[in-house]
């Protein structure tokens, strides 16, 4: 439960080994560079310092261009899961130097941009062939040169209609009535399914207008013709059908070559994108530094515990290098870097997933682990579950480098399916009620002697345990307000605001279980408490109104928020609700295998044993999910409402940090 504590410090190096140190420094990875406001005296340093950073921005540029368009095509590559799970190169950062050589790469690129070219090209060429056939295949009937009715003749005039096929022949008849024997009309066979008829009217210049003014009152559509289009439409489709196979060899010759090098250069972008990374990494580190002509001076936040391995670096460096020691400024807030011990380590990237708390405050990681720990054991709830999947995950952390993040997550499942191991065991629910519905596993009936709850037969227990957990939770966040307020030297807040609550809803429990006989105190003595805490709050909740009557009014109305926190008590039910959902899913699992497998002969054995297994594969997806979602709300919602400020900055040092290569230490 500790927030390391930060130095902040200020570095002046000589030029000359300016790149050198810091590659070290970055190898420690324990420093967060801070911007300078000041502008550097050295302007041309400075001016070449940005262009080479501009320069790595387009090499990653055309990096993460290549990667994209080659990825589809690599087969050897290694996937993100993978590489989480530790499978991949591993390179010393000297040698992958060497393979992130940038003139071949950019020859490679280069290769690339054109193959993506040629690509592009020949499926564009497709899509338009496609296209310009599916225009022409309605017009394939007409006998004429396509030339009439995109450009016409100098007395002529061709003109394309399609008009519905109920009023085909009276559309016919009109256009008689029009033009009488000078023009060709020709209207080609429609077939049966045809809602519409194509029409070819070819006119003399004059008489075209007229002509659409009749077809319009038909509403008759008019049919356009691409104007590049020489020849009949019979003409034009064999010429597209060759052009379109050109166009699919094409395509065939140019993904042929990209599938021959995509392997390589695949591989080679991420060798390229990871060093290149690192490289842009500290260059902005530089950059933020500000500049002379012989020194850079930069300004940075370290863990103390890492002063001793800041030293041993510098030392070599001691005549060419200056260290001081420095205090924030006025409003300087350092970085928040969480540091736990034990199980309450990976509960670290929950916490700042929600946000950093604030340097100098409170950091709730092992508050919060336990309580996690156990409300996921609950609601998972099953014995069987959680030795399978603890097992399980504990054999692939032992065979699998699971590094980070990743392996963090992986030690919370392993935590939380144990905590799910004994709640199991104390309620007898070993892959639901297994031990009881096969009468092959009677000889595990005597774990039976470990049960003490019984949530299916009795909920209520059941719930009162799971608002026990929740008003112990409750309190213990209003504790730690009351706690941090004391600590910041706001005493009212804590004995009225904190102190206040607390005294108040401890009396109501404790009238409620003196009532029922539960405790032994007197109802009297448990209402006075109430009461107390009740006076506190209607006293002073309202003391930022002006007037009495306001802060009178307003006090005694904060007493309505007694509801709030009885709505967040009862949001444990959830334990209750989830830990009842995998039992009550494990009988029904169980009750489906035991029916087939006594129902069906010779194979009833069989597919009881596959509904066995995929039903309880399929509850321990939902309900393990279920387990870990509903856990992480209540202390996101529920308990870090009481007192968490996450107004910190994550500490984010300059580091040697991949993607997809392993660096050797």
């Amino acid at each position: 439960m500790a927030i390391a504590e930060m130095q902040k410090a200020r570095i002046a190096i000589h030029k000359s080994i300016s790149e050198e140190l810091l590659k070290k420094i970055q190898k420690l990875g324990c420093c967060q560079f801070i911007a300078q406001e000041s502008d550097s005296a050295d302007e041309k340093n400075a001016a070449a310092m940005k262009a080479r950073l501009r320069h790595i921005d387009e090499l990653l540029g055309e990096v993460r261009f290549a990667s994209r368009f080659l990825e589809p095509y690599a087969a050897k590559k290694v996937s993100g899961i993978a590489r989480a799970f530790g499978e991949g190169e591993e390179f010393s950062l000297e040698r992958l130097s060497e393979l992130a050589a940038e003139e071949p790469f950019m020859a490679e690129a280069a290769k690339i941009r054109d193959l993506e070219k040629r690509l592009s090209d020949a499926k564009s060429g497709l899509s338009r062939v496609a296209g310009l056939k599916a225009s022409l295949y309605p017009l394939s009937g007409l006998p004429y040169s396509l030339d009439f009715y995109s450009k016409g003749t100098d007395s002529l005039q061709g003109l394309l209609f399609s008009v519905p096929a109920v009023r085909s022949e009276e559309f016919r008849t009109a256009l008689n009535g029009i033009l009488g024997d000078m023009a060709e009309i020709f209207s080609p066979p429609a077939g049966e399914k045809d809602s519409s008829q194509l029409f070819s009217v070819i006119c003399r210049r004059e008489t075209a207008e007229a002509v659409q003014a009749e077809a319009a009152k038909f509403q008759a559509a008019k049919a356009d013709v691409p104007p590049h289009i020489c020849g009949t439409a019979q003409d034009a489709l064999k010429e597209l059908e060759a052009e379109g196979a050109r166009c699919e060899a094409e395509e065939a010759s140019v993904i042929k070559e990209i599938t021959a090098a995509a392997d390589d250069v695949y591989k080679t972008c991420q060798y390229c994108g990871d060093y290149w990374g690192i490289e842009k990494a500290r260059l902005e580190s530089l950059i933020d530094g500000e500049q002379t002509e012989q020194m850079l001076v930069m300004s940075f936040w370290i863990p103390k515990s890492e002063m001793k391995g800041f030293d041993s670096v510098t030392s070599p460096y001691s005549s060419l290098i200056e260290v001081v020691l420095e205090e924030p400024a006025e409003g300087e807030t350092p970085p928040t870097l969480l540091r736990n011990k034990g199980m309450s380590v990976p509960m670290e990237p929950l916490i700042e997933m929600y946000g950093a708390p604030a340097y100098g405050g409170f950091d709730p990681t092992a508050v919060v682990a336990p309580f996690f720990y156990a409300f996921f054991g609950i609601c998972f709830g099953d014995a069987g579950y959680g030795l399978l999947i603890a097992g399980i995950l504990a054999a692939i952390l032992m065979k699998k480098r699971v590094t980070g993040t990743l392996k963090k997550f992986f030690h919370i499942l392993i935590i939380g399916n144990v905590c799910a191991l004994v709640f199991g065991a104390l309620t007898f629910s070993w892959f639901g009620d297994s031990i009881n519905a096969f009468s092959f596993l009677g000889f595990l009936k005597p774990l039976g002697k470990l049960q003490i709850l019984d949530p299916m037969n009795d909920p209520t227990t059941m719930l009162f345990v799971s608002l026990v957990f929740g008003f112990i939770q409750i309190m213990a966040g209003l504790l730690i307000a009351f706690r941090e307020n004391l600590r910041k030297g706001d005493r009212v807040a804590a004995f009225a605001d904190n102190g206040g609550w607390i005294i108040f809803l401890c009396g109501l429990v404790l009238v409620g279980l003196s009532s029922s006989g539960a405790i032994p105190l007197p109802t009297w003595l448990c209402s006075a408490i109430a009461l107390i805490g009740a006076l506190i709050l209607a006293a002073t909740q309202g003391r930022s109104k002006e007037s009495f009557l306001g802060k009178v009014f307003s006090g005694v109305i904060s007493l309505y928020n007694v509801t709030g926190y009885l709505g967040d008590l009862l949001s444990y039910s959830r334990l209750l609700a989830l830990g009842l959902g995998s039992a009550a899913v494990g009988m029904v699992i169980n009750m489906l295998a035991n029916l087939v497998s006594s129902s069906l002969p010779m194979i009833g054995w069989l597919v009881g044993l596959l509904i066995f297994i995929v039903g309880h594969v399929f509850s321990i997806a939902v309900n393990i999910l279920g387990a870990f979602v509903h856990s992480l709300r209540l202390q996101y919602v529920e308990f870090f409402s009481k007192f968490y400020e996450a107004s910190g900055e994550e500490y984010s040092p300059l580091s040697l940090s991949t993607q997809y290569v392993r660096l050797k230490e």
